[in-house]
């Protein structure tokens, strides 16, 4: 069974000697969690994360997977898949908030928000039901950036901007 949250974790003693590590199983809800068209599922992210002593604090490793849903961004059929992310945080006793380290007490780690901010930032912004994926109407409409519509009476020849056509006309020598 999924927590949902509170993944608490007593670093005290790990922190007496460098260099000490305790791996910690993860398995939390994340429900409701959306990035553009991509959400989180009912499936827990699980995975492992090792804590590490280190100097002044503790260093958070690991990768958990992240189970997600969405429209493909061509054909808008449902998709579902699994990211696996890396985690790669420090804790830092006397860490300054709003920085790049964690600020903690030096005695308890508190998981929650390192999963809840991983999962969020591994979510697919734009995913695709098959690398291939041709869309609702292949043959009116080129999959790739800058979709338009297909005339059939245009010509399939790319067309040349026109600032650059006088090089067109341009006889270089070898």
């Amino acid at each position: 069974m999924a927590s949902n949250g509170q993944h608490r974790v007593h670093v005290g003693a790990l922190r007496q000697r460098l260099g000490q590590r305790l791996d910690v199983e993860i398995e939390q809800d994340v429900p409701g969690l959306e990035v553009i068209a991509s959400r989180t599922t009912e499936e827990p992210v699980v995975g492992t994360l090792t804590i590490e002593s280190i100097e002044r604090g503790v260093s958070v490793t690991g990768v958990l997977d992240v189970p997600w849903m969405a429209d493909c961004r061509r054909c808008l059929e449902p998709v579902r898949g699994t990211e696996r992310a890396v985690v790669d945080e420090i804790f830092q006793v006397g860490a300054e908030p709003g920085g790049d380290l964690i600020p903690f007490d030096g005695e308890t780690v508190v998981l929650d928000q390192v999963v809840h901010d991983t999962a969020l930032a591994a979510l697919p912004l734009s995913p695709l039901c098959e690398p291939d994926c041709a869309g609702p109407d292949p043959d009116r409409y080129r999959p790739g950036l800058g979709e338009r519509p297909v005339d059939p009476d245009e010509s399939t020849e790319a067309a040349i901007d026109p600032r650059w056509a006088a090089l067109q006309d341009l006889e270089l020598d070898e």
